[in-house]
């Protein structure tokens, strides 16, 4: 008697490196297919502004001073960054899923060399990764403040918007997503990152082992966890888990970042 099942699955093919001269040609408007509305005004403040990162506008100014320090700026993250065309394939995985976006970051105190274009310099990305409308939760990933806008006021601004953004109800002025769960994933050794998830309401919830696997890259490697099983190595490393909830928003989180959003640069 055969089977009363059959499984036809075919892996969905990747997403392959791109090549950077055609994304950065391309005169297509960019879609961002993102399922959620955005609230522009809400993703911005005095001081610091996201907007939807746009490859042809950012990318090359995003990267430029990034070059060949690469890898050791990228040595706590789960997967290779050392190229621009890598840097591009991971935008580009996340766009092609509508849960997840990827925004840029503009430090509104610095003007662009040579150029009134723009408001603000481009400072850094972050991301809104594996929304869920259905359990009204979102992860922050994808964070990357370029070097010399690390230790200022940009990420932890930056993060405030997104908060402000992902919590505050939709009835709000400025209005949210009114969602309940926002999710911080962190490399245990980096510190930095933990703190500041922490510094701006994020609780610690534990740590998460074996939550990916990590590239043949010596840089990341030396800043993981190796298990060897049956003559073979296995790369990987864990993760701290930090969440800030809409309950934590509406008992104090939520006036004191947006105290912090109103807040003028201090020199």
């Amino acid at each position: 008697m055969s089977l009363p099942f059959v499984n036809n699955y075919t892996p969905p093919k990747p997403c392959s490196n791109p090549d950077p001269e055609a994304v950065l040609a391309s005169r297509e408007p960019y879609d961002i297919n993102f399922s959620f509305p955005l609230h522009l005004d809400t993703l911005a403040c005095p001081t610091v502004r996201l907007t939807p990162f746009v490859p042809t506008l950012h990318a090359r100014t995003f990267w430029e001073p990034i070059g060949t320090q690469a890898r050791e700026l990228f040595k706590y993250y789960p997967f290779r960054l050392d190229t621009l065309a890598h840097f591009l394939s991971a935008v580009e995985t996340r766009r092609q899923h509508p849960d997840n976006c990827v925004f840029a970051i503009f430090d509104r105190t610095r003007r662009p060399d040579g150029a009134d274009s723009e408001d603000g310099r481009l400072a850094g990305v972050m991301a809104l990764i594996n929304t869920s409308m259905q359990h009204m939760n979102t992860e922050i990933g994808l964070v990357v403040v370029l070097p010399a806008f690390q230790g200022t006021h940009v990420a932890r601004t930056a993060l405030g918007l997104l908060l402000r953004y992902c919590l505050q109800t939709p009835a709000a002025s400025p209005p949210g997503l009114g969602l309940r769960r926002v999710r911080w994933s962190a490399h245990p050794r980096n510190k930095p990152s933990i703190g500041l998830a922490k510094r701006m309401g994020f609780r610690e919830e534990g740590i998460l082992r074996w939550t990916f696997v990590i590239p043949d890259v010596e840089e990341m490697k030396r800043e993981a966890r190796v298990l060897e099983r049956e003559g073979e190595e296995g790369w990987g490393r864990d993760s701290v888990c930090l969440a800030i909830c809409w309950d934590d928003w509406d008992n104090g989180a939520g006036a004191t970042v947006e105290s912090l959003l109103q807040q003028p640069l201090v020199a």
